[in-house]
């Protein structure tokens, strides 16, 4: 089994700056080893080379004045530490961008893309097709690193003071693009283009060819190297960020971690998630970070998923002026190597899957999907997450599933997939306007069409019955719609007749509402559940419980899930509860109390939580703590006293005991 795939590995990477070269290296493998770091990540080359380079497409580091990334690979070795060589090949110090502008993007008015002294190269030239290769090789050959890895892999449209630089408009873009698709580069990205639409395809063939490339070069030299990028294609360790930004616009999404690494280990069982918890406030701001109580948050979140500890800061340990955030760091670390036994078997026993509409990261989230995936967390209902754009990945999981959750998806692409739906057994529940752009495989599941857009409908309402569905409702007649509502029709119970809108005002003219025999949303036959409107998105931008209590009843009428595990937790406590082993599992919280919308700080303690086995009595359960195992008194139930940040127990049955949250 390759190393990666063996053991959950604690991971710290140094983002080396040029004068990181003289790095004391006993220092930083002191700093490691306090860490109970077992992974190094560390700059090795591209834009500098931190290493004796005897390439002339690589420029050294100035402060370079012995073999550092060499020494360092040997006493981390020695050390028990494996190394992963990070490379950035996106740009190139002006003096080789000077006797190779053939290497580089080019904006649209044909200028190169200057940032300090680096310019950007593009995937499509020479640089990054062919000495990208001899690069990888050089260090390779001479070091025996246990990985490698790529920052900004692929094509990039901004740079680092988050300027909108354009598609690529290079001579080597142009050609190829022509070669592929006869035609000329899109000027712009508007997807109602199909020129355009092509160039993303272009885009992600192209990222393929290069990430094979390297793939066969490192194979050459050793298989069991390690593969890492920002990209699910070809690689070994997927790469997602959890990091802030001082201008990113709120809701500040508080799951971050949980939502990278539950997407990643829900999607590929063939590959490990490595979730970076970036120290930094923000690119600008790379020396101070983030509140203790976050960065920790989002290490928890890693581990409780069953992930990687992967944690980040800028250059060397030193000199790093903030250093509040190590204690934390320090204390998960410690955590996952005292029972890294657990941690290596924690799988997910979880009952429900919910689709992450795509693209899965950066500014086109989704926010019905975030709205819905908030709604299960604050309901302690356990979720795999499945990319949209791998659902041929899950086809022959789909029957561990009672529910299935399409938020906000517009048309399922895998045959396989949409076969599989219309054959499942489970209840499939879409909301946010879902298959939209699939007429068909949505009459075939919810046996309905999607009529004409209503609008507009700001000032208009459901009315939240019948209210044997809608429990939660006994002294709530109404919940507002807005965004976005298509009418339906078909057969099957009407559900949340809608209210249509009337004046709004001074108080003397708002009247005149009326329900209509317009239905909000549908139940057709037995099981599915189909809603034409947005309640994750009103959810995730409004906070208001009335959309999920909507949701959280449709799911429990449907009967969707079991009553085979309850707790009294708070909806602030993120739980986790998954097998590790022989009828073991792992029952662990989170308390996200201390996030109040923009800070987060220390949490509040909750205290006497109960869960409840409905389905069977524990025979032992230990309390997991840094000073060791602590056996619990147990029958039916588990008191919890309290909750600070984070808790966890190891939970034994004399036989397999399924979960349903």
């Amino acid at each position: 089994m390759k190393w990666w795939m063996e053991h959950k590995f604690r991971m710290i990477q140094n983002n080396l700056r040029d004068i990181d070269a003289g790095l004391d290296v006993e220092y930083e493998i002191a700093k490691l080893k306090e860490f109970g770091v077992n992974v190094l990540q560390i700059g090795c080359g591209g834009i500098s080379a931190f290493s004796p380079s005897g390439l002339d497409c690589q420029v050294k580091s100035p402060y370079l004045e012995r073999d550092m990334f060499g020494i360092l690979t040997e006493r981390c070795h020695a050390n028990g530490i494996k190394v992963i060589a990070r490379f950035d090949v996106s740009k190139v110090h002006e003096s080789l961008a000077d006797k190779h502008p053939e290497w580089l993007s080019k904006r649209a008015d044909g200028s190169f893309i200057h940032f300090n002294d680096t310019v950007a190269t593009c995937i499509n030239g020479e640089y990054q097709q062919e000495k990208t290769l001899e690069i990888i090789r050089e260090i390779l050959e001479q070091y025996p690193v246990d990985g490698i890895f790529f920052n900004m892999f692929g094509y990039q449209t901004r740079d680092y003071d988050d300027q909108y630089v354009g598609i690529c408009q290079c001579e080597n873009c142009q050609k190829r693009f022509r070669q592929m698709y006869g035609e000329m580069l899109p000027a712009e990205e508007n997807e109602n283009d199909p020129v355009y639409r092509r160039y993303k395809e272009f885009k992600e063939i192209t990222v393929r060819d290069i990430l094979c490339k390297i793939r066969k070069t490192v194979d050459a030299v050793d298989p069991d190297i390690a593969l890492s990028t920002y990209s699910s294609y070809n690689v070994d360790i997927i790469r997602t960020e959890s990091n802030s930004a001082v201008d990113r616009p709120y809701p500040f999404w508080i799951y971050s971690a949980s939502d990278n690494t539950a997407s990643v280990e829900g999607t590929f069982p063939d590959r490990v998630s490595s979730n970076c918890a970036i120290n930094a406030v923000d690119i600008p701001y790379r020396f101070m970070g983030v509140s203790p109580y976050l960065n920790q948050i989002r290490l928890y979140q890693n581990l409780a998923n069953g992930s990687n500890l992967d944690w980040c800061i800028i250059g060397a340990f030193e000199d790093y002026p903030d250093r509040a955030n190590f204690a934390g760091v320090k204390e998960v670390f410690r955590f996952q190597e005292k029972y890294q036994q657990y941690f290596d078997h924690l799988q997910s026993g979880a009952k429900v899957l919910l689709i992450q509409p795509c693209p899965p990261y950066g500014g086109g989230f989704s926010a019905e999907y975030r709205g819905i995936f908030r709604m299960l967390k604050e309901a302690h209902i356990q979720f795999d997450v499945v990319m949209q754009d791998h659902l041929d990945l899950a086809v022959d999981r789909l029957g561990q599933y009672g529910l299935i959750i399409l938020p906000g998806i517009d048309r399922i692409k895998s045959r396989q997939f949409a076969q599989s739906l219309k054959g499942s057994e489970s209840v499939i529940l879409a909301t946010g306007c879902s298959l939209g752009e699939d007429r068909t495989l949505l009459q075939e599941l919810f046996g309905q069409v999607l009529m004409e857009k209503v609008e507009p409908v700001r000032g208009s309402y459901f009315n939240t019955l019948p209210r044997d569905v809608f429990q939660s409702f006994s002294e709530q007649d109404w919940v507002y719609l807005d965004k976005g509502f298509y009418r339906i029709q078909g057969a099957g119970e009407a559900i949340l007749p809608y209210v249509s809108p009337a004046m709004y005002g001074p108080p003397e003219r708002c009247f005149g509402h009326e329900v209509t025999d317009m239905a909000g949303g549908m139940i057709y036959g037995e099981k599915h559940i189909y809603l034409p409107w947005q309640p994750g998105t009103l959810y995730y931008h409004h906070g208001y419980e009335a959309f999920k209590n909507l949701i959280l009843d449709l799911i429990r009428h449907m009967g969707c899930t079991k009553d085979e595990f309850t707790t009294t937790a708070h909806s602030s406590l993120e739980l986790f509860y998954g097998p590790c082993g022989d009828h073991r599992y792992l029952l662990q919280m989170i308390n996200l109390s201390g996030f109040n919308g923009t800070t987060v700080g220390k949490p509040v303690e909750q205290k006497e939580i109960m869960v409840h086995w409905a389905s069977g009595t524990p025979k032992r359960v230990w309390e997991l703590g840094l000073a060791g195992e602590t056996i619990q008194v147990c029958t039916h139930e588990l008191r919890i006293p309290s909750v600070n940040l984070y808790r966890a127990y190891l939970v034994e049955f004399e036989q397999e005991c399924k979960l349903n949250a």
